[in-house]
């Protein structure tokens, strides 16, 4: 009987060896693996989910990304910076379209701004020691014609074999010579940490000639301007178009790196106002903002849904909900929401304007024509009588053929409301809506934990939309109950204002 203990290995050697042989070839391919990484980092990079979506917007002219330390901005915007200089985002497969949008396919000029020259050293071209800066973990030195240093010796120009050129510059040398930024033209501009908004005007006119692209990756503790340019402060005409531009709020934790042991540690030195900005992304003007969990990245719409005109016009079989909110000297406020066969909530369209009652009235029933809609959600307040002539405006809407309910009053019910629903995946924001956007990201509590009643009119009209909850239903089989402020058509004997071009 064979004595399978003494049976010798394959090729004459025993089985310790082969243990051994095999970890040393083991410990051999992580050598090469850590070698090729080194080479060709660009390669191995793994951007995390968020990392990854601002990447695949790279087809829109302005993108941002304000979020908490350690989210992993400078990584992000180093790759994407080190991409346009090779002309690919090598990482993501040859078959995938986002690994060339919006890249022009030629040698392009980049700039990237940050706060001085010490942290582009020691961030971004630093060349000493086992940590190099981020620029080299992307890009082989191979690749690089030649380098060119500036006084304090930090390296400020890289030029690559293929034509390509990054120039650095800090907000330290613009506060010096403010004339010293308005002298090149630009492909790309990366905004790494808060400038002053002259510095990225005198810059942002070098994009002209090259029909170029700016991204913005930061913690937002300073410099608003910035927040203003995605979303225009009241009376600011939008600067971009909502096809051209991209914004996402990214949190501390969305970095799969760290342990949540080091991210309370952290938390713990921070007081509340400086967590929502480092660790979430918030501005520091908006530490208190009432809905923290509104998200660009997961609310607005991305890219137009199935069966949509535009982003303003959603299909007709969508049950449609309004609310007006009307001022004597401030603009009028109404927001439009459609609710969809499958549940989806749309907040499609406004009006932010100063008009009389009968042309805001037009307006509004221009845009609801040819849909199906309930009674127009109003202030209260409209159903005061006049002193003088003992009507309403109410009663001035009805004859105009806009048909218009009681809205409810209760704002902390209907805040509440609205946080829950911004916590669920059926609720959406055309990316075009300049004012909702405006007052979302603004929409904060005082110092005494109440609201802000300042710019907050489409805010109001959103929770007296909401808290009824907006429903689909189907018209043919369904009767929506008349309130006992509503006064019908037919009652009034009135044109079909509806039908209005």
């Amino acid at each position: 009987m064979s004595n399978l203990s003494q049976t010798p290995a394959s090729d004459g050697m025993g089985l310790d060896e082969e243990l051994r042989m095999l970890k040393v070839r083991e410990l051999q391919l992580e050598r090469r693996r850590l070698q090729l990484a080194k080479e060709n980092g660009l390669v191995f990079y793994n951007p995390h989910p968020g990392q990854d979506a601002f990447h695949r917007a790279g087809g829109r002219k302005y993108r941002m990304v304000r979020c908490g330390n350690r989210y992993g901005k400078s990584t992000m915007g180093a790759a994407e910076d080190v991409a346009w200089l090779k002309g690919e985002r090598v990482w993501i497969p040859k078959s995938d379209p986002a690994r060339y949008i919006g890249i022009p396919q030629r040698p392009v000029k980049g700039l990237v701004i940050t706060t001085d020259w010490d942290k582009v050293d020691e961030i971004w071209t630093s060349q000493r020691g086992d940590s190099p800066g981020k620029i080299w973990k992307f890009l082989n030195i191979n690749e690089v014609k030649s380098t060119k240093r500036n006084h304090s010796g930090a390296i400020e120009q890289i030029e690559l074999v293929n034509g390509s050129q990054l120039r650095f510059d800090t907000v330290e040398s613009f506060k010096k010579n403010p004339m010293g930024s308005e002298s090149s033209d630009w492909d790309f501009i990366h905004i790494d940490e808060p400038c002053p908004e002259a510095m990225f005007k005198a810059n942002a006119r070098g994009l002209m000639d090259r029909g170029g692209s700016a991204w913005f990756t930061m913690t937002p503790l300073s410099e608003f301007w910035i927040n203003d340019l995605f979303f225009p402060r009241q009376g600011q005409p939008s600067i971009f178009s909502s096809d051209k531009i991209w914004a996402a709020q990214g949190s501390t934790e969305e970095n799969p790196y760290l342990t949540a042991e080091a991210i309370q540690d952290f938390v713990k030195l921070l007081n509340p106002e400086e967590v929502e900005c480092r660790l979430n992304g918030i501005p520091l003007e908006l530490s208190g903002l009432v809905y923290k969990n509104f998200s660009y990245k997961k609310h607005v719409l991305q890219e137009l849904p199935k069966g949509w005109k535009d982003y303003n016009t959603p299909p007709t079989n969508y049950i449609t909900y309004a609310a007006l909110d009307p001022h004597p000297q401030t603009p009028h406020a109404v927001l439009f929401v459609a609710v969809a066969p499958t549940g989806q909530r749309f907040i499609y369209d406004e009006l932010f304007v100063k008009a009389a009652p009968q042309d805001l009235v037009t307006l509004i029933l221009h845009k609801l024509k040819n849909r199906f809609h309930v009674s127009v959600k109003c202030d209260p307040w409209v159903w005061q009588d006049d002193p003088i002539t003992g009507s309403s405006l109410a009663e001035l809407y009805f004859q105009l053929g806009l048909y218009v309910e009681k809205a409810s009053k209760s704002k902390t019910h209907g805040i509440l409301k609205m946080q829950g629903e911004f916590q669920k995946d059926d609720i959406f924001v055309s990316p075009n809506l300049t004012r909702f956007l405006y007052e979302i990201n603004r929409y904060c509590y005082d110092k005494e934990n109440k609201p802000i009643d300042k710019d907050d009119h489409l805010m109001e009209c959103m929770y007296r939309i909401f808290i009824n909850d907006p429903i689909w239903f189907d018209p043919d089989s369904s009767s929506m109950p008349i309130s006992a402020e509503s006064i019908t058509k037919t009652e009034l004997n009135l044109p079909d204002y509806s039908t209005l071009d």
